[in-house]
């Protein structure tokens, strides 16, 4: 699949008056009106500061509690140029990545696809064929890229000498998923797969001396991604967020360690969304038009985040290498050992 070639036959929506929301909508101006790339991160990374629901996508913008964060842009010039430009040009940005990762100056990635036409690109095959051919052009190892399969990337550290690879997930992101069952992964611009890791953040601070030890930074963490669930609904008049907090009172935090946006007696263990929040392509919702507010959206009720634990996994567990890394020679610091697993609405998928 040449995923240049199905962009250049793409009709070209910009001349429609399509509105995503006044926040999209300015920063999109702004970033069609701007050819510099450096320039183009500064803009994405103004919004995500501001209007991500993801908590360490917002402190990751902006520096703060030391989560570190590369950028790399793709652009219509590297469209233009072709396929084999834009495959070396993005396992390039992949490899420079990993090397920032492993000496401990980058915790996550973002490869922001500002293309002029998929700004206006709404849910349909056609989207889904161009997700897919990004995703084949960076993940070379799971080529052919499907939907409704988690994908995870492997993010290097170096630890005393040893380097270890931490589970990283991948998501997609974009502009015209506002208003819709997925509309909590809206960005500006275009598309964007971002990639983080939790493991390698937390092992990162405790290296670098801003936790006293593990437990202590997967517990600052765990409180972030606890505010994450929940904090959507940007733009919307009713606020509805497409992820929510599961009600468990038999399985939830002292009262001291809840964050004020996180409701009574939520769940530590299970949370519920319009989606599986660590599929890369969500079928449904990137190939049809959907609503926000449509009541027969499928619910995914059984979503873990049982995984924020010091605990070691064995060898082949589907959680080994989250916390505790996959330790490998130097010169595996490209590969990638995690498998996909494919996204099951049940509450025995274990991923």
């Amino acid at each position: 699949m040449d995923v240049t070639l199905l962009l250049s036959k793409l009709p070209d929506l910009s001349c429609e008056t399509n509105s995503y929301g006044e926040d999209l909508d300015v920063v999109n101006k702004a970033l069609l009106g701007e050819s510099d790339k450096e320039k183009k991160k500064e803009i994405i990374l103004g919004w995500i500061k501001r209007k991500q629901p993801c908590m360490l996508g917002r402190l990751a913008s902006t520096g703060k509690q030391t989560i570190q964060l590369s950028v790399y842009v793709i652009d219509d010039n590297d469209v233009a140029l072709g396929q084999e430009h834009l495959k070396a040009y993005l396992q390039a940005c992949r490899l420079e990545w990993k090397q920032a990762c492993s000496k401990g100056k980058s915790d996550a990635v973002l490869y922001f696809f500002n293309i002029r036409k998929l700004i206006d690109l709404p849910p349909s095959d056609s989207l889904v064929e161009v997700f897919r051919g990004f995703s084949n052009l960076i993940f070379n190892e799971y080529a052919p890229v499907n939907t409704d399969v988690i994908y995870t990337e492997a993010a290097p550290l170096i630890q005393d000498g040893k380097l270890f690879l931490y589970k990283a997930g991948i998501n997609f992101f974009h502009t015209t998923v506002h208003h819709t069952a997925n509309h909590d992964r809206r960005v500006p611009g275009g598309a964007i797969i971002s990639i983080n890791s939790v493991g390698h953040y937390a092992n990162n601070m405790v290296s670098q001396g801003l936790a006293n030890d593990l437990d202590e930074a997967v517990k600052n963490i765990q409180r972030l991604a606890w505010q994450s669930i929940g904090n959507g609904g940007i733009s919307l008049k009713n606020k509805r967020s497409t992820s929510w907090h599961n009600i468990d009172p038999e399985n939830t935090c002292p009262h001291l360690s809840r964050p004020s946006t996180v409701p009574e007696g939520f769940s530590e263990k299970k949370y519920s969304a319009n989606y599986h929040t660590d599929v890369l392509i969500p079928d449904l919702l990137t190939r049809k038009v959907t609503d926000v507010d449509d009541p027969s959206i499928e619910k995914w009720k059984w979503l873990t985040i049982e995984y924020f634990t010091t605990m070691q996994y064995e060898l082949g567990s589907i959680d080994f290498g989250m916390f505790h890394g996959y330790p490998v020679d130097h010169e595996a610091i490209n590969f990638n050992p995690f498998p996909p697993i494919r996204g099951v609405n049940s509450p025995k998928l274990i991923y």
